[in-house]
Parts: C-alpha cells; structure tokens; sequence
C-alpha cells in the first residue's frame, strides 16, 4: 500500500521539475508549474534553513491562483468568476502550463571527495552570465487557463549578510495564450477584477517538528503574523507576514516554541538522535513585500497592495482546484482573493497581548475554527484590469532568520540542563551579562526577520549593487589518504582574496553542528595537508567534511545595508564537502600485520574504546591495500563482502549483512584475500549487543 501511495505522489510530480537555488544559507526548490504543492518535492520540503541541516525544510505547501471576473473562455462558456489553480495541494487537472524553467549562474564550482563529486543537491546549470550581479537565478515560464503568462525570476545570493533570502520577481502579462503551443486562444480579451493570490503554508524546520509531534511538521503549531497591514507596525516601514513553530500545549516535556531537540526524533526525520536541546526552529520566516504595480499601465509602487493580508485554513474544504464549478470559484474569488486585511491578525487572536513568548493556546483554533493542518498565511494582489499585452510585476523576498546556530545550542542546552524551566534565564553569550528566558530568545528571532527584510528591500532598490565577496575556488578537492587529509583548491582566473580560511567538522551525520576553523592560509595558497601530527590534526577513524573560503578586504560598501568594516568571504556552501574524507594507512607488509579494532565490540563500552560517534564501526587495519573481506558466522553463513581497492591499509564495516541487516551478538570469521598474490588469512572477532 505504501508501495502504491509512494508511486502515485511520484505520478503526480511527474507533471513538473524542480530548480533548486543553493547557494546560501536558505535554499529552495522552485517548480516549473509555478508553485510547490503539498509534499513536493517529495521529502525534501522547501526553505531548507539552515540549508545543511538534515530535514530542514520549512515551508509544506504553496498555491498560487489567479482570478477574473466575467470571463468568457476558448469555447465560449461563460463563468462569472473563474480561477486558474496551482497548489496548495496536489491532484486536478493542470491549470499551469510550463513553457520553460532554466538555471542561470555566474559561476558554478566542482568539489569532489575521493573522485567523486559532492553536493548537498545537484543542480545542472543551464546557462552561465558572468555580468549577473545576483549569484544565480532561477527563471520559469508558464502559461494558463485564464490566458494570463506567468513569469518567476527568484535570485539568490552568496554573500553572508543576504544569503538567507531569495528575491522572486513575478511578472503576469495578459498574452491570451491557455496552453503550451503558440496558438493564441483569446485574442484581444481584456482581463476584469484580477487578482494574483498566494498561499504560504509554514512549518518551521521539519526534524524539529517531528520532535514536537502531533501535526506539528504539517504547520499545525504555526503562528502568522503581518506588518504594514494598517494594523501592527511593529516601528517599521514595510509590508510583510511571517510565521514560526508555536506553542504545542499537550507537549508536556518542554515547551515547544524553537523547536528544541529533546528526545530521538524517528527514523525519518533524524539519521542519528540529536538530543541537546539545541533549538533547532529559533528562527522566523517570511514573505516582504517590495513591489507591486499600481496599475497595468502604471509601474509605480502601490503601498496599498497586498489587499489581501491574512490566514486561511489549510483545511478549508475550498482549498481544490475544480475550474468548472461556479459556486466554488465564486466563492474562492469573494472569500479568499477579496479577504482583505484581517484585523487582529492571527498571532493576536492566539495571543491578544501580543507577548508571544508567553504564549499558552494552541495556535490551530482561530476563528472559531480547528484546523488539524495548521493556518497558511495568504496574499492577494488586486482588482487589476489588463488589457491584451498588458504585465503586472510584483517582487517579494522570502526567507528565514534567527539565533545564530552558536545561540541555539547555547541556550538549548542551557534550557534542557534546567529541566525545562521556562522562567529560568539563560546567558547568551557567556559573559556578556545578556540574559533571556528561552522563550524570549525565540521570539527575539522577528528582529533577525526583519534586518532581513530590510536588506533585502535595500538589495532590491540598489539594483542588486551589493558588495562582492572574493570569488569561491573553481575547484576544491579533498582526497583521503595515509596519515594525512590533502585539500587541494584552484582559484578562478583573475580571483583576487586577502587569504583563505579552511573549517572542518567531524561528526556521522551533515548538519552545521562542530565546525571549527582549523587553518588560515595566505592568499597564494593552493594546498593543505591536514595531518594526524597536527596538534589538532583528524583522528583514525573518524569521518571529517570540510569547507573553503576566500577572504577578501574589509568591507566599506553600505549597499544593500551591508556592514561595514567587516571582512567578507566567499559563499561557504560553493566549497563544502558533503562526502565524508578520512585518515587513510599504509598498507600492510604482511597478512600477519592485520588487525581488527575493537575486538571484542562492546556497543557499551565507553566511547574510547569505540570509533567515536561511528557507534557500529568495526575496522580491519594494516590490510593490503587491494583485498576482499568476507565475513561469516559462527556457523560458517556468509554475512557481508567487502571489495578494498583504494590501495590504502584500512576499512571499515558497520555491521550489517549483505541485506543491511543489523547483525547479532555472536563470533563471526573474517576471511582476507590479498587480490594480488592470492594470499588469505582468518581472523575471529567478537560482537556484543
């Protein structure tokens, strides 16, 4: 049955492709249709932030929908209200017709680990434009049933201080065009009462949620609050909504707001139990409105639009997509487009004080209503009149921002270490005298969201004139070896930087947790040899990622609201290693040299006596560098292979069978061939559970 449900989502994603942008901190896929709809892509949720943690995605659901009035269509049915759907949720017939999704870049550098190149997520670039000013660009076309084009360009950013947000430029021109061919079915039909309408269903940092449980990583904790809206102006001079994890009241172990990671989240959502406390949702994201036309003939900003700011359910039963039922699209069009700007906002209706961070509801009844999925937050843009020919722009930033990763362990583990006491303070840094209970920590996250916000407005407005960062290298490769990990990098062609700064981390799973800076070499460097003498040289055994940066000179360009007097660096996510590299031995002299370490394995012994956090790691040492391992049973079954051929004195086994079985307690025979001579030996080890 799973099988089949598997099978079927895929059958529907079939429909469109994905573009990825992933060179920040937030990364995000964009659909070719137009909108990400429930579950796509299938477990691997967009706004990942931070990018490189595992499972975290931040966002469940996009819709976007376009509405008319008196619409008259290619066979002369007549609909006095009818809607073009995309989203939020899969299933219907397509209403957005892709006509081209492209990945534009200026550069696109190579990592490879061991040979083989590495990456968080792949992503072919289609064409290359060194003059871009934004790092990459993701461009897509469609058209659609109401004959209006829809054209994204989201543009995505390297350096440090604007990584965490895409800016997505819509532009909805009246071409008359209702599918893929050039045919243009409604000629000279002019557009009445349109709206462009968007649908935002947040759930911030999927692992976490899984840890809060019960709908959470569904948005059904998510807390929506707007700005500019005539409402709240929070001191700020833009428009704009965002959401973060709320509270959960029947989470009893901690309270859930920032999302910390208490306990082993499932198997799905966590590679390995990450039980600090570290707060993995402190941060907030969000839509800032920078643009919208006034009119089709007049480009101007109009301060008033989005006309539509508020939240709707994600159950709501007109939440599909039929355009032939006229009661629905009336509906859609008067309830949802025309919603206007929703006073108090959702936030305050779950919170009417207004301090979040004591907040004691569930945010999932609002309304009157509980809604198991959680409440999206909507925008609609609109009425306009088009005549044929005739574009709406509108531009936004989406992104996230919070507790900076240092923040959120700190004072995660500070909180879990209280047992959960949420009057208690906590001191962030040390020393600095800055005190916070763990609540006003997370909710002192809109503050990072709204710096966001500003620079990307500031961004935008400059043109996208904000100071570069030095070039990241054209190539980074790191190659295991005996005693030693060499990183190797090649610049760019006229690359210019002040140094180059390498950071590593060691740990079974990627995330951004233990990184430290281990080097900082001149500017003509072009190698590194990260030896086991080193003082802080890698340990046997253990798996290491690291990543490269550029340094350039001390910033004194304000652009973009930029800092100034900081020194700034290469995008990190251009050379990071997502493949684990390892101290590598020489090979053994005789079959007589091998070793297995540990033996006995004792799954309880303290971790010295153990691969550090490779729990299940057994090693065969000092082997010859091209061998075959098998490895029976007490009762001669054979259990596992293992093909060595990197001519290197060591492997590793995680103690499963050939079917990735989890083996048993018991006496098991490992018998080494050197491939060369043909020589053999027998070892016996010892497995205890």
């Amino acid at each position: 049955m799973l099988l089949a449900v598997l099978l079927s989502i895929g059958d529907l994603q079939a429909q469109f492709e994905y573009k990825w942008l992933t060179v920040g901190s937030m990364q995000s896929p964009y659909s070719s249709g137009g909108a990400l709809r429930e579950q796509e892509p299938f477990d691997n949720g967009p706004i990942q932030y931070p990018a490189i943690d595992h499972r975290g995605g931040n966002n469940r659901a996009y819709g976007i929908w376009i509405g008319t009035t008196n619409f008259t269509d290619e066979k002369n049915r007549a609909f006095p209200y009818k809607v073009a759907h995309i989203g939020p949720r899969s299933g219907g017939a397509v209403q957005f017709f892709n006509t081209s999704a492209k990945v534009i870049s200026r550069i696109n550098p190579e990592v490879t680990v061991d040979g083989a190149l590495s990456f968080l997520r792949y992503v072919f670039v289609d064409e290359f434009d060194p003059a871009m000013k934004a790092d990459r660009m993701v461009h897509i076309t469609a058209n659609t049933r109401v004959g209006v084009e829809f054209d994204l360009k989201a543009y995505a950013f390297s350096q440090e201080y604007h990584d965490n947000y895409h800016i997505i430029e819509y532009t909805f021109k009246n071409t008359g065009n209702i599918d893929t061919d050039a045919e243009i079915e409604l000629p000279n039909k002019t557009l009445e009462g349109v709206y462009f309408f968007f649908i935002n269903r947040y759930a911030t940092h999927e692992a976490a949620s899984w840890v809060t449980g019960n709908g959470a990583p569904w948005g059904k904790f998510t807390m929506n609050d707007a700005v500019g809206d005539g409402i709240q102006d929070y001191g700020v001079n833009f428009r704009a909504q965002w959401s973060w994890a709320g509270y959960y009241p029947d989470q009893t172990d901690f309270n859930s707001l920032g999302g910390p990671m208490w306990r082993e989240a499932p198997d799905w959502s966590a590679p390995n139990p990450d039980t600090t406390g570290r707060l993995a949702s402190a941060h907030y994201v969000g839509r800032v409105y920078i643009h919208a036309d006034r009119s089709a003939s007049d480009p101007s900003d109009d301060r008033s639009q989005p006309s539509t700011m508020g939240v709707k359910g994600s159950d709501d039963k007109d939440l599909v997509d039929d355009e032939f039922n006229n009661g629905l699209m009336e509906r859609q069009y008067k309830n949802f487009m025309q919603l206007g700007r929703q006073n108090p906002t959702h936030a305050y209706i779950i919170e009417p004080s207004g301090q979040f961070d004591k907040q004691s509801k569930s945010p999932h009844t609002a309304f009157g209503v509980s809604d198991e999925g959680g409440w999206a937050f909507v925008e609609g843009f609109g009425p306009y009149r088009m005549q044929p020919g005739e574009d709406v722009k509108l531009v936004v930033a989406e992104g996230a921002a919070g507790l900076s990763h240092n923040a959120k362990l700190s004072i995660g583990r500070d909180y879990k270490a209280s047992g959960a006491n949420n009057d208690a303070t906590f001191e962030y840094p040390r020393g600095s005298g800055q005190r916070k209970t763990k609540n006003q920590w997370v909710t002192s996250s809109r503050d990072s969201l709204f710096q966001m916000f500003e620079r990307a407005i500031a961004n935008y407005n400059s043109g996208f004139n904000i100071p570069q960062p030095p070039l990241p290298p054209e190539k980074f490769t790191v190659t295991s070896g005996p005693g030693k990990i060499l990183l190797e990098w090649q610049p760019y062609q006229g690359a210019t930087q002040t140094g180059w700064e390498i950071y590593r981390k060691s740990k079974q799973w990627q995330d951004q947790q233990g990184y430290e800076l281990i080097a900082s070499l001149p500017a003509d460097a072009r190698s590194y040899d990260d030896a086991e003498q080193l003082p802080n040289g890698p340990d046997r055994g253990l798996d290491y990622f690291y990543y490269l940066q550029a340094v350039g000179p001390v910033n004194t360009n304000p652009a973009g609201n930029t800092p100034t007097g900081v020194v700034l660096r290469s995008g990190r996510y251009y050379a990071q290693t997502y493949l684990p590299a390892n101290l590598k031995r020489a090979p053994g002299r005789t079959l007589d040299d091998i070793r297995i370490v540990p033996n006995p394995y004792y799954i309880s012994a303290d971790e010295s006596f153990r691969y550090g956090e490779r729990d299940d790691r057994i090693g065969f040492l000092d082997i010859p560098g091209r061998c075959t391992i098998k490895i029976y049973s007490q009762l001669g079954e054979l259990i596992d292979t293992i093909e060595h051929g990197d001519g290197t004195g060591d492997a590793f086994w995680l103690q499963t069978t050939n079917s990735r079985q989890l083996v048993v307690s018991g006496i098991y025979i490992a018998v080494i061939t050197n491939n060369e001579t043909g020589a053999k030996t027998t070892k016996k080890f010892v497995i205890i559970r």
